[in-house]
């Protein structure tokens, strides 16, 4: 029989503890422990990117943020989310959202039962509204948690980093393609980056758009290839800058949620 492979996170891992290491951690200090789970999806990312992307790249900001940090561990991610608007695109796999709502809310509950703060960090865009459905749900019944999607926090940067971010980035955009060449640059098809960016649509699809609107749409609907955005726009320059943000922003947030959600005095 062979071994398993040591896990590459090491210490951050959430299920590299032992159950009896996982109660001793939720019992130390003033604050609950926070354990994050990211979320993301599997699914088509155009010609040129893996379809794992959205969940290797909340998976790799999470360890980031967690790297050095003794109150912060990495449970195994969620790797499938809502995609039912990229289903017309073969090898996408997609829960319902009360399927991923469900399954959230049970994660969580079992974290928040055990001594630790549950925060969802998420990587899918497709994931926001059910993510907020799920920690409403949580908190109806007692349970804290929290959630945030690591590219909401970057916009900033990405408005820096690349050349047209408002119209760049929505989905195997610049901003992910820029990510993938830093992250994991063999798993970037270069040849296969498409030309040319998003047609005309109303409401705005890209990803710092914030229409007031909020309409469903299939994705080939918006352009044939599934892609939102110029990722021809991406380089692993950019990757690497937006990349360090996500990370210490991401540090910084689960933090500031443990400072002001885990202390055990206001529970």
């Amino acid at each position: 029989m062979s071994l398993p492979p040591i896990h590459p996170q090491g210490l951050s891992a959430f299920a590299w503890m032992t159950s009896p290491e996982a109660g001793a951690l939720a019992l130390e200090g003033n604050a609950r422990p926070v354990a994050v789970l990211p979320t993301g999806a599997v699914e088509q990312h155009g010609p040129h990117l893996p379809m794992g992307l959205d969940i290797w790249l909340a998976s790799a900001v999470a360890f980031g943020a967690a790297q050095d940090q003794t109150q912060i561990r990495v449970c195994e991610p969620l790797p499938y989310g809502s995609s039912p608007h990229h289903r017309a695109f073969p090898g996408t796999m997609s829960l319902s959202p009360q399927t991923f709502i469900a399954v959230l809310v049970d994660l969580c509950a079992c974290l928040w039962e055990d001594g630790f703060l549950p925060v969802i960090l998420n990587g899918h865009g497709g994931n926001r509204a059910a993510v907020q459905v799920a920690i409403t749900t949580l908190g109806a019944r007692g349970v804290v948690a929290a959630g945030f999607s690591y590219f909401d926090l970057i916009a900033d940067v990405a408005a820096d980093a690349l050349p047209d971010a408002a119209g760049g980035t929505g989905h195997a955009c610049a901003l992910e393609t820029a990510l993938m060449m830093h992250v994991l640059r063999g798993s970037v098809r270069e040849s296969l980056i498409p030309s040319g960016t998003t047609p005309p649509s109303w409401p705005d699809p890209h990803l710092y758009a914030g229409p007031a609107v909020t309409v469903w749409r299939p994705f080939e609907q918006i352009r044939e290839n599934g892609v939102i955005g110029t990722p021809s726009d991406a380089s692993p320059e950019a990757g690497a800058t937006l990349f360090t943000a996500a990370v210490s922003r991401s540090r910084k947030t689960l933090l500031q949620i443990q400072a002001g959600y885990g202390q055990r005095s206001f529970q």
